[in-house]
This record gives C-alpha cells, structure tokens and sequence, in this order.
C-alpha cells in the first residue's frame, strides 16, 4: 500500500518545535538568582562579590545567573541576614557586627580585631576557623538559612578625623563611628565616644557634624567619599573587620543545586576572596598617596598610645572569649584559640610579600575549600 510521504513544510515544522522544546528545556535549567550588598558597587567588597557571581555564572555556563543589588537596593546592612533567610534575596553580605547575638559564634572571631594586622592572612584564618575548626558557627548560620562561603577581612581600621591633629592625636570627647562592641570598648578607652552605625552613612554623619572621626579602612575615604569631609588619618591600627560572611547563599537553594553547580560556587568562592582582598591592597595603595596630594595629614601618635594599643590587643583574647560566653557560645576559648592557631599557620603559608591574587586564591582553595566541601 502507497504511504503519503510527509510534507517537507511538516518536517520543518516538526524540527522547529523540538528545537524549540531542546531550548525552552534548556532554559528551564537556568536559574536566575538575587544577591545584596548595603555597599556601593565601587567598593571593594563589591568587586569581590562581582567578581564571585561573575565567575559562578562562567562555571555553571549559565545555569547560575546572579543579578548583584548593592547600595542597600534589596536590603540594608542590618536587615541582610532576615533578608536572606526569609527568601527575599539568595544570598548578600552578612556583617557580623550588627547580629551579635544571632550569630554570636561568628562574633567571636569579629572581637579579635585588633589582631588583623595584616589582611590576606586575617581572611584565610578567619575562613579555615569556620570552615574547618567551628562547627558552632556554620551552624548558627545553618539556623538562618544560610551556606556559608567566605569571610574577609579589611586591611587595618585607622581614624579618618575631621580635625588636622595640628597638635598631635586628642581623642578625648570625640565621637568616632565603629563597628562592633568590640572597636567601641576601645575608643571608650582612649577616652572617645563610639557611634555604631554603618560605613555607608559616615560621609552624611561627618558633614553633618555627628561625627568627628570614622574608624574603617583608609580606602574608605575614596570609595565612600570621606576625603571630602575628612582633613586627617591617625597612623595607628584600630582594629578591623573580620569575620561574617561576603559570600553566601541561601541553604534552601543549596540544597536544590546539582552536585557541578554547588562545585562551581565553592570554586568561584576564593575567586570573590582573593578578588575583594587584592582590591581593599589596590585601593589603599592608591587612595593615601591621593589624600596626601589632597592636603590630609597623617598623623603620628605617642609611644604611650602604641603601647595602649599594644595592651589592648592582647587582653582582647581572654575577653571575647568571655563576651562570647555571655551571649550563650560554647567553648568559647576554642573558637579563639583555633582562630590564633589559624594566624600562624597562615602568617607561614603567606611569608611572600609578593603573593599574587592568583596565587593567593590557589592557596585558599588547596588548603580550605577542598579540604572543607
């Protein structure tokens, strides 16, 4: 019996629509995504962050695409941990500091901050502690939703101040903004008065007045414009930030990914780090030989206050394991411990002053990201 052969338009018509359904499937996989920063996109951290979504959406070919919402557009910096946790956003910048009794674990490792003295091995410690020796403080997050990447910490604070210090460095009476119980136990020392509230409202504050001093990285006065208001930076480390998390998504996503996809973001993790870090080096490098050119002095201070400074950071181990213990830690004195531990391990590994940013994201994924996922 004759068959009709089918019509070459059919044909077409039929390869058209399973093109058609290969791709709609295809697309279907794709997974867009949302991630916050109360920061602006010129800061260094979102450089690092950018840097992690860009690399995550290379490694997944697209099938992990993060639409990045910095400047406090998806939530602000005290409200980044609801945020995420509640589904409004998958993943954002989580500043220990303003969660202390949330995450208080995690806090822990914020109030050893005067012993950040050098930034890429403060990061790689205060990431190996979480990652490999605090299973308190992945759990902690764990109750919020969260997966925990990285954490990153800031070259050391100094006081950016609107006075020029013609006579030297008087804090006394001064209202200097920090970050934490901890930067704030330490200007009540020196006889200031500390003001806790985020970087990103410190140029308002100091033009306003509110403020005579802002305690943060020397970056800051480019990228959040203090070198308009600020006519001083006191060379003396104040602390740091370390600790919380940069990188994150939410564990309810976490748990939806495949096994290559969840292997992309791990990856792309010392990526966003070493990209973050690298950054905060760049920009500080930049930005003080600027603010000389911009008639901002620096500001010597006495042996006395660098032997103040000197007795602080050391007391600083017996009392944030106590301020731990109060917020309800266990076994406070080990997550100290294992951090200390962590900064001598990496102060050996990161003995080349000329570690590059490569180099120095190859090192944190040998040593923590493949050891820990």
């Amino acid at each position: 019996m004759h068959k009709e052969r089918p019509s070459p338009f059919m044909s077409m018509s039929v390869g058209c629509l399973l093109v058609a359904g290969s791709l709609a499937s295809a697309g279907a996989l794709a997974r867009d995504l949302t991630y916050g920063s109360y920061l602006p996109p010129q800061h260094p951290t979102s450089t690092g962050i950018t840097a992690f979504l860009d690399e995550v959406a290379e490694r997944t070919e697209g099938s992990l695409e993060f639409k990045f919402f910095p400047s406090g557009a998806a939530a602000s910096g005290k409200e980044m941990l609801s945020a995420v946790r509640d589904g409004m956003i998958d993943g954002g910048f989580l500043v220990t500091v303003y969660y202390p009794t949330s995450i208080p674990a995690n806090t822990t490792i914020s109030d050893l901050s005067f012993w950040d003295q050098n930034s890429l091995v403060a990061t790689a410690a205060s990431i190996d502690t979480v990652l490999t020796g605090c299973p308190q403080c992945l759990e902690e997050f764990e109750e919020h939703d969260v997966r925990f990447l990285a954490s990153y910490a800031t070259p050391p604070y100094q006081a950016m101040c609107k006075s020029d210090f013609a006579s030297g460095f008087e804090p006394a009476g001064m209202r200097m903004r920090v970050a934490g119980e901890e930067i704030g136990r330490w200007v009540t020392q020196i006889g200031g008065i500390p003001v806790n509230i985020p970087n990103s409202e410190s140029y308002e504050a100091m033009e306003r007045s509110q403020l005579d001093c802002v305690i943060g990285a020397t970056s800051w006065l480019k990228s959040l414009s203090l070198n308009e208001v600020a006519n001083s930076v006191v060379e003396l480390p104040m602390g740091a930030f370390l600790g919380g998390s940069l990188l994150n998504i939410r564990n309810s996503v976490w748990d939806e990914l495949t096994d290559s996809e969840r292997r992309a973001i791990v990856e792309a993790a010392p990526v966003g780090v070493a990209k973050t870090i690298f950054e905060y080096q760049k920009e500080e490098a930049e930005v003080r030989k600027a603010a000389s050119g911009q008639g901002i002095r620096f500001v010597a201070v006495s042996d006395e206050m660098k032997q103040t400074r000197g007795a602080f950071m050391q007391a600083q181990i017996e009392r944030a394991a106590a301020t731990a213990s109060d917020r309800g830690v266990k076994d406070a004195s080990q997550i100290v411990e294992s951090f200390i531990a962590n900064l001598e391990k990496w102060e050996k590994l990161l003995a080349d002053p000329n570690i590059t940013e490569q180099q120095y994201a190859a090192l944190l994924k040998s040593e923590i990201y493949d050891k820990a996922f």
